[in-house]
């Protein structure tokens, strides 16, 4: 009886031992992890698009959900100041609705993030009206669509905040062709 005792003891034990260890194997996830980031930074105009825009101010409004640690979705409002390098033109500008996928390249070990992301959107151009008489132009606007790629990098500053930097190749198609821009944007990455 005395060895029965001793088996169910040293087995209860064993099964106590790994239900302790399954609770700490059992960790809670802390994906998803949404994000919303404030940037500014600037545009830059590139080919044709260069030749009749300079660079001006952009600024963004980023947020995004991080699935697991490599895959990520973001979308972006953007805004694009232009000025134009034509005499008497007026002010134009860029707003951007693009969403996509982003690629993070993490290490364990680095509070830094490296990421890629694409996306695709709504870009809607407007311009001001001017002129006088028989040279007068009236206000422009026009919506189309337009893709972006481009690399960027978080910094840990925080356990709820990082540093963000990304530059984008942006592509609008037109009738006619298609715009091209460079943005640099930075700011706060504000996680939850």
């Amino acid at each position: 009886m005395s060895v029965f005792f001793v088996t169910g003891l040293s087995n209860a034990q064993v099964s106590g031992l790994s239900a302790s260890n399954e609770m700490v194997k059992v960790k809670k996830s802390e994906f998803p992890i949404f994000t919303i980031s404030p940037l500014a930074g600037g545009i830059f105009p590139v080919s044709e698009f260069g030749n009749t825009y300079q660079a001006g101010f952009s600024g963004a409004i980023d947020a995004a959900v991080r699935m697991n640690r490599e895959l990520g979705i973001y979308t972006n409002l953007g805004y694009y100041s232009l000025s134009t390098s034509v005499p008497n033109a007026p002010h134009s500008e860029y707003f951007e609705i693009s969403a996509g996928p982003r690629y993070y390249f993490t290490k364990s070990n680095l509070k830094s993030t490296f990421f890629l992301e694409t996306g695709i959107g709504a870009y809607i151009f407007s311009q001001d009206a001017y002129g006088e008489g028989a040279a007068y132009v009236d206000r422009q606007s026009s919506t189309n669509v337009g893709f972006n790629i481009g690399p960027g990098f978080t910094i840990q500053a925080s356990k709820s905040v990082d540093l963000m930097l990304k530059t984008k190749y942006q592509m609008v198609f037109l009738d006619g062709g298609t715009r091209s821009f460079v943005t640099g944007l930075g700011g706060i990455e504000f996680k939850f």
